[in-house]
């Protein structure tokens, strides 16, 4: 045997490491295309698994070749460069797939990110077990995979805290690329003594990096946005919990621009500036409206879901008492810092919103006259806020005649997952539930339940927007739906949810925004 067990144990240790991280910054990259539901991971797990499967076999049949130990030290620079060109590549051919339903998305991404490379690294257990066959009486099978393990929990610790909070994911893969190149080219000096193979091997390695990482590391500073528009990159907030990117979008004919908060690729706040239309969100313009008619003058409202605070503050300056929740606990300040929140004025909980709820059920602190979910972010859904419990922890902090407005990305009214959601808010509210709905071609739909049967009104809005600059004048009538129209349909519960399924299957023809991956 020509490497070493020290040469070995490093490597398995360092491969490790890699498949997990991999595994984790999959699922921040997908994101953004396909959302981050339950139903992303079964994708990320079923495609590591059978890129397992296959490394293992290859690596069997590759172990019983007399050059197994240069194999087994050139696998990590192979590897290297398959995520260099990942990173390079999955910008251009990921927004393809956000326009398929998600959960094909989902597999198709999760493929293209992860099985070339999975299946050389994990062919290299098979590869060790060769390699230390003659030192072990369990031919090192076992130390080979307490090893690698050992690496994954390293490599899940790094992924979770000191990358993906700190840099775009795309710079990631070229970390664990630097990371895989140097590995083997110091094996392959240290052990195989293959000098030439280390002097391509190095300056190649070097120069794919470096490539791909001054692409990564050096954003533009605005990208085109249509036939008429430009995005002008402001600020980047990455936190283990999300990335915020905080864009200006100016129009070529219009004045003024649109400051976006965009969550993993989608609007959650907008804010028009220097003279440009009002903001460009539907369901800023309906909970606006809907909120201010039915909430009076000192009124107080709980907002969870935060965001760039835009629709908080318009409350707030209507002279409504607003009080917001949000999960993230950057978002106060990104709120302050670019869209004039003020967190002095409009008090901010950081915590997940339903155990805010449970609080101020029994600690009554209840008696709001309206509570907002703003939870939604693109695909991306908290499955335990949209249940009959979560909405009937809402009802009891209601003042008596209370109401629950929810903004939700879903399919149309008549279709299985937004029929079990309304249910649920009919059930846990205790109230009819009326829909206001956006034009046909969008999926943004804002749900109202009132208690002590009040009616809920019909609004017109002076700016409805149609795009990101177009406004028009519109009407727009809530389409009822009573609880005895909705007992035909099992609501949402703790131990019943296939909502995320259901979303999966939708078409993506969301607010998706394709701003450069470097600006993540």
């Amino acid at each position: 045997m020509t490497a070493s067990r020290t040469v070995i144990r490093a490597l398995l240790f360092v491969t490790g490491a890699v498949t997990i991280a991999l595994e984790l910054i999959a699922s921040r990259i997908l994101t953004p295309y396909v959302g981050g539901s339950l139903y992303v991971w079964t994708a990320i797990l079923s495609i590591t698994l059978l890129a397992l499967a296959a490394g293992y076999h290859l690596g069997g049949r590759w172990s019983r070749l007399a050059a197994r130990d240069r194999l087994f030290v050139r696998f990590p620079a192979g590897t290297a460069v398959i995520l260099c060109l990942t990173a390079f590549l999955f910008p251009i051919f990921l927004p393809s797939i956000a326009y398929r339903d998600a959960l094909t998305g989902a597999f198709i991404g999760a493929t293209l990110l992860l099985a070339p490379t999975l299946v050389l690294l994990s062919a290299m257990g098979p590869l060790a077990v060769a390699l230390t066959a003659s030192e072990h009486g369990d031919r090192g099978a076992g130390a080979v995979f307490a090893i690698s393990t050992v690496g994954s929990v390293a490599g899940a610790l790094a992924g979770a805290f000191l990358l993906l909070p700190f840099m775009a994911p795309a710079a990631t893969l070229v970390v664990l690329a630097a990371v895989l190149a140097s590995a083997s080219v110091v094996a392959l000096a240290a052990v195989v003594r293959d000098r030439m193979t280390v002097l391509a091997l190095l300056p190649a390695s070097v120069a794919a990096v470096a490539l791909v990482g001054v692409t990564l590391f050096n954003p533009p500073d605005s990208r085109p946005l249509g036939g008429t528009m430009t995005m002008h990159h402001v600020d980047t907030i990455r936190s283990a919990h999300s990335t915020v990117v905080v864009v200006d979008v100016a129009h070529e004919t219009t004045p003024g621009t649109i400051r976006l908060y965009l969550e993993e690729n989608q609007m959650q706040s907008a804010a028009a500036r220097d003279g440009a239309p009002g903001g460009p969100l539907f369901y800023q313009a309906v909970a606006e409206e809907v909120l201010m008619e039915m909430v009076p003058v000192n009124g107080r409202i709980l907002v969870l879901g935060l965001a760039g605070g835009t629709l908080a503050t318009t409350l707030a300056d209507s002279g409504r008492q607003v009080e917001a929740v949000d999960i993230n606990p950057h978002a106060p300040e990104i709120a302050a810092r670019w869209f004039g929140f003020d967190r002095d004025r409009i008090p901010v909980t950081i915590g997940d919103a339903r155990r805010i709820l449970r609080q101020c059920r029994n600690g009554g602190r209840g008696g709001y006259d309206a509570i907002l979910f703003d939870v939604f972010s693109g695909l991306s859904v908290p499955d335990h806020l949209i249940t009959r419990e979560t909405f009937a922890l809402a009802a009891a902090c209601l003042a008596p005649d209370g109401v629950v407005v929810a903004n939700t990305i879903v399919p149309p009214r008549d279709t299985h997952p937004t029929r079990r959601l309304m249910a649920a808010m009919a059930e846990g509210v205790g109230a009819d539930v009326a829909v206001y709905e956006a034009d046909a071609d969008r999926h943004n739909r804002i749900m109202v339940a009132a208690l002590d049967g009040r009616k809920v009104p019909a609004i017109a809005l002076d700016e409805y927007p149609v795009s990101l600059f177009g406004r028009r004048t519109r009407a727009i009538v809530p389409a009822l739906e009573t609880r005895q129209e909705l007992s035909d349909v099992a609501p949402l519960t703790d131990w019943s949810n296939d909502f995320a399924l259901g979303i999966a299957r939708m078409s993506r023809d969301l607010a998706f925004f394709p701003i450069p991956e470097s600006w993540h």
